[in-house]
């Protein structure tokens, strides 16, 4: 990793074992651990195209009783290291790239915040400047929630704001079906994505508008079946 810049990516989610225990989505236990360990994975395959140094957190080094004094905490812990800028992601925004990324380390030489703003009236990216950083308000702030977007605005309406295009996070079986559809066709973790939702409804994006209904994709576990 390069640390000759001054911004750093954090990767702020659980292991998949504890992500499968909070957002059962495929169809049985064993499988929701692989997805979610897919989805940890996929978003370190993004975080590494970047180029930008990275760190993970999960509940093994996060501090608080809540979920804003962890995240606090852990955004702390980066501008600690020496780093005047920090990009935050989760792992559950599959439609995340790369350039999002980078776009956000650009904006954020002429802003204090930027923000990428989900479906659901929350973040699936916060960029913040070590200098206009506020861990007492971050921590009080809502989040998971409708309003965490908000207030995150609310709390910077004094400086300046980049923001990101609205993407969608997967928290549930119909996000992934949502944000699933928007991934090319030949995408690779579609395929994966796929792999772990039955009954998919597949809207393909050429002039034909052609919809394909209760899509059964292939189960690439060719072992032992799993077990709830």
């Amino acid at each position: 990793m390069d640390f000759s810049t001054t911004t750093a990516i954090l990767l702020f989610a659980q292991s998949e074992k504890i992500e499968s225990a909070l957002k059962p989505i495929a169809s049985c236990s064993k499988q929701n651990v692989l997805l979610w360990k897919k989805m940890n994975d996929n978003s370190i395959k993004i975080i590494q195209k970047s180029k930008l140094p990275y760190f993970i957190s999960n509940e093994n080094d996060q501090v608080g009783a809540t979920f804003g004094e962890r995240i606090t905490h852990s955004i702390q812990t980066i501008f600690d290291k020496g780093f005047e800028k920090v990009i935050v992601i989760g792992n559950d925004c599959i439609e995340l790239k790369a350039q999002h990324l980078l776009q956000a380390e650009r904006d954020l030489k002429t802003n204090n915040l930027v923000l990428g703003k989900d479906f659901s009236g929350g973040a699936y990216l916060i960029g913040v400047t070590k200098s206009k950083f506020k861990p007492e308000l971050f921590k009080t702030i809502l989040w998971q929630t409708k309003n965490a977007f908000t207030t995150l605005q609310k709390i910077y309406k004094r400086e300046a704001i980049a923001y990101l295009p609205y993407l969608n996070d997967c928290n549930n079986t119909s996000d992934f079906k949502r944000a699933t559809q928007k991934l090319s066709f030949s995408d690779t973790f579609k395929k994966i994505l796929l792999s772990f939702l039955s009954n998919f409804v597949i809207q393909n994006d050429f002039e034909t508008r052609f919809d394909y209904s209760y899509y059964h994709a292939l189960n690439f576990n060719k072992g032992s079946p799993c077990n709830a």
